[in-house]
């Protein structure tokens, strides 16, 4: 980003709208854990990392799918619940509907990483800090006092009514804070999300902790950075 591009976003952005779920929110270091007891108990020699990779895939597809068809919108966690048990039975095991959703809960324990309650202490000095999540509303509110900086508020897209990338969630935190897109900067460290908010006029900031590719999208990031701190570096670079 040119210092002139710098420049005009520290003057106009006035929220920072996070994504949540591994973006501030580890949650390998709680989700493997519990997939690993689960399979552990089936006697499963199945990689952990690996199911979860395959169920977060299935998760995000059928997010999508429930976003397009006509219908209420199908809540985070049976979207979660239904996506663990397709790919236990592609395992071949017989785990029982209580034992996924012990999983699923556990979504409500996720930590922050360690670069980002002193990053959001920083930026919380001089914008708005919001959570914009596609989990449901309990879930975010379990996840919010993990923080040591408390999030100035959530937006789930239950209330929206649509996952990301579809625009309603993006729209509905504009109108909830009273801002324009272009004074709202969404931080992620994923695309599909990324490029919701850049095309109904946000500003994107890539948080790139996994050092992934960004992909071909027309729709670019303003800010590509490392990890929280180096965001909050970038976004008040005249401290």
């Amino acid at each position: 980003m040119t210092p002139i591009a710098e420049q005009t976003i520290r003057e106009e952005a006035k929220v920072l709208a996070f994504d949540l779920w591994d973006t501030l929110l580890d949650r390998e270091a709680t989700l493997v854990p519990a997939l690993r007891t689960l399979l552990d108990s089936h006697a499963s020699d199945y990689e952990p990392e690996i199911l979860l990779r395959r169920y977060l895939a299935m998760h995000f597809r059928d997010s999508l799918v429930d976003s397009l068809i006509p219908g209420p919108h199908t809540p985070f966690k049976e979207i979660s619940r239904r996506a663990l048990t397709y790919r236990l039975e592609q395992l071949g095991l017989d785990v029982p509907d209580v034992e996924v959703r012990a999983v699923i809960r556990t979504w409500k324990e996720l930590e922050p990483y360690e670069d980002v309650d002193a990053s959001l202490a920083r930026l919380g000095e001089t914008y708005t800090l919001v959570g914009l999540s596609n989990g449901d509303p309990d879930m975010l509110a379990a996840v919010r006092s993990n923080f040591e900086t408390d999030l100035d508020g959530i937006v789930s897209v239950a209330d929206a009514g649509a996952y990301k990338p579809h625009r309603a969630s993006y729209d509905l935190c504009c109108e909830q804070f009273d801002v324009a897109p272009h004074e709202v900067v969404f931080v992620t460290a994923h695309t599909f999300d990324l490029v919701g908010a850049k095309a109904v006029g946000m500003r994107g900031a890539f948080l790139n902790r996994h050092g992934n590719p960004y992909g071909g999208w027309p729709h670019r990031p303003d800010i590509v950075v490392d990890d929280a701190g180096a965001l909050a570096d970038a976004l008040l670079s005249d401290e």
